[in-house]
């Protein structure tokens, strides 16, 4: 048997190497997006106006008056001035033609007091730019800059294999033969002035035991970022019910029984926030967006995800306002307890500051086990060819 994990642990190992290599660096840098992006675009954060935000309704007509071919999908809404909102827009049908305006999909930053610009970006463009930087190395780390659907296929594949391999991998740790814990101690150690092959191969084993208990984790919580209803869903609904979302039943609907849009943003705001205040929600709302395939609005409670237990989302009926569905931070069943907690735990945001420089250090941690892992493999291929 043992015969079997470790052809596992070797072909899984180099499938996926380049992979995780790639979505722990970036993930890595990730773990400090917010303030890596106000970082480097400080112009896009500097709100300065004084006195009372504009409501989101009247931000989003702005906008839009100004940019008639663009509709605002996504925003971002600050509660307080100093803070900017931002807005996410995509281009409008042309009623000339029957298809979309050519324009790029843009984000637009504004200063919610008197709703003038502070900047623009084209969502996912490459690469490297101040204003790129960041949203392109989020589209790459989930998706590797791939069409969505494939991208997120591809990643989510990766994410499952890694879930097996780290438990393959421990497995091999254990030794066999006694003293049990004599013998399994010296995996957990990295020997000094070791060469070459041996330093790789005690970095490699030792880093993978010493943070398995992190690593497992973030592999599951892949799984749920990429493949949440194909397969996170489905195995824990095994042990405990998960209701589907919004976006899967109306995704099961006719199109016809979708409705037409009915309200506006700031009537969307209005009774998301009238729900929020009956169901005990004490947050205020930060996000706010507009499914046009699914006519649903949905109103995120809260900013960043920084609740330990995930945000809080109501769903209204884009025609008349009816609560579609709610996911209450801390309430449900333990399935849905547990899909919240994922993006929190992806991002280390679940335990505040120390949790995101846990997930930057352990980006790096995948990356070089997946590069020792490689090595090692080499050099033992190198091996088998001389003899």
């Amino acid at each position: 048997m043992r015969n079997v994990y470790v052809w596992l642990h070797r072909y899984v190992g180099l499938a996926t190497a380049l992979f995780l290599l790639l979505a722990g660096l970036t993930g890595s840098i990730l773990a400090f997006q917010h303030e890596l992006d106000e970082w480097l675009n400080p112009h896009f954060y500097q709100a300065e106006g004084q006195g009372r935000v504009m409501p989101p309704g009247q931000l989003v007509d702005k906008l839009q008056g100004e940019h008639p071919r663009l509709q605002v999908w996504y925003m971002e809404y600050p509660q307080e001035a100093g803070h900017p909102a931002l807005l996410a827009a995509v281009a409008r049908m042309d009623p000339a033609t029957g298809k979309p305006f050519a324009e790029k999909n843009q984000v637009f930053y504004l200063d919610p007091v008197t709703g003038i610009a502070l900047g623009k970006r084209y969502w996912g463009e490459c690469c490297f730019s101040a204003q790129n930087l960041v949203p392109f190395l989020l589209e790459f780390h989930y998706t590797l800059a791939l069409p969505e659907h494939i991208g997120l296929w591809v990643m989510g594949i990766v994410a499952l294999l890694w879930v097996l391999d780290c438990f393959v991998a421990i497995i091999l740790t254990l030794p066999r033969g006694k003293p049990f814990w004599g013998k399994w101690g010296k995996a957990w150690k990295i020997k000094r002035g070791a060469h070459a092959y041996r330093l790789n191969m005690d970095i490699h084993r030792a880093g993978g035991l010493w943070l398995w208990l992190l690593l497992v984790p973030v592999a599951i919580s892949s799984v749920a970022m990429n493949l949440p209803a194909q397969v996170f869903k489905p195995v824990v609904s095994l042990v405990s019910p998960i209701t589907p979302s919004v976006y899967e039943t109306r995704g099961r609907m006719p199109a016809s029984s979708l409705g037409v849009t009915g309200l506006s943003y700031q009537q969307a705001y209005e009774l998301a926030q009238q729900e929020g205040k009956r169901l005990g929600l004490t947050a205020a709302i930060g996000e706010l967006y507009y499914s046009f395939e699914y006519n649903f609005y949905g109103a995120g409670f809260g900013h960043h995800d920084t609740n330990a237990q995930g945000k809080s989302w109501l769903f209204l009926h884009g025609t008349d306002g009816s609560l579609l569905g709610q996911e209450i931070a801390g309430q449900g069943t333990l399935g849905e307890r547990f899909y919240r907690l994922q993006l929190p735990i992806h991002g280390g945001r679940i335990i505040g500051f120390t949790g995101q420089v846990l997930i930057s250090i352990l980006g790096v941690v995948i990356a070089v086990l997946s590069g020792t892992g490689v090595y090692i493999w080499w050099r033992k291929w190198q091996a088998r060819r001389r003899t």
